[in-house]
C-alpha cells in the first residue's frame, strides 16, 4: 500500500471509531432514560468512582509536594557549596593572573622595551643595521 491509500483507511477507521462510540453513548442515554432505577445506580457509581478519583488525586499531589520539597533541599545541601567553592576557585584563579601580569609580565616587558631601544640606539650611533651591513639612515640636512 502507498501512502495515500494507508492515510485513507487510517481516517475511516478513526470515522468508524467516533461513528460507534457516538452509537454507544446514544444507546446509554436511551437506556438511561427509559430505566430511572438503573441511571440511579449508574449516577450513584458515577459518584463513587469520582470521589476515589479525587482521592487518588489529593494523595499524588502530596507525594508531589514531597518530591518537591526533597530536591528544594538537595539543592540547599548539595549545590551551592559547589557554587561556593567554584567561586573561590575563579577568585584565586583571577589573583593568579593579576599577581602574574604584575610581578613577572610587567617587569620582563619593561625590560624587553629597554633592550630593543638600546638595540636601535647603538644601530643609529653606529651606523650598522642588524644583518651586518651599513645603515640606511639618512642624516637630516
Amino acid at each position: 500500500m502507498d501512502d495515500n491509500t494507508q492515510q485513507g483507511s487510517r481516517k475511516r477507521q478513526i470515522g468508524l471509531g467516533v461513528a460507534a462510540g457516538l452509537v454507544l453513548v446514544g444507546l446509554a442515554i436511551y437506556f438511561l432514560a427509559t430505566n430511572p432505577v438503573r441511571a440511579q445506580v449508574v449516577r450513584d457509581l458515577f459518584i463513587i468512582l469520582i470521589a476515589v478519583e479525587v482521592l487518588a488525586v489529593g494523595v499524588l499531589l502530596g507525594i508531589l509536594t514531597w518530591q518537591i520539597y526533597q530536591l528544594v533541599r538537595m539543592l540547599q545541601e548539595e549545590l551551592l557549596p559547589i557554587l561556593k567553592s567554584t567561586q573561590e576557585a575563579a577568585s584565586t584563579v583571577q589573583g593568579t593572573a593579576s599577581f602574574v601580569g604584575e610581578h613577572v609580565v610587567s617587569p620582563i616587558a619593561k625590560v624587553s622595551s629597554y633592550v630593543a631601544g638600546l638595540r636601535e640606539a647603538i644601530t643609529v650611533l653606529t651606523g650598522h643595521s642588524r644583518d651586518g651591513g651599513a645603515s640606511q639612515h639618512q642624516p637630516d640636512d
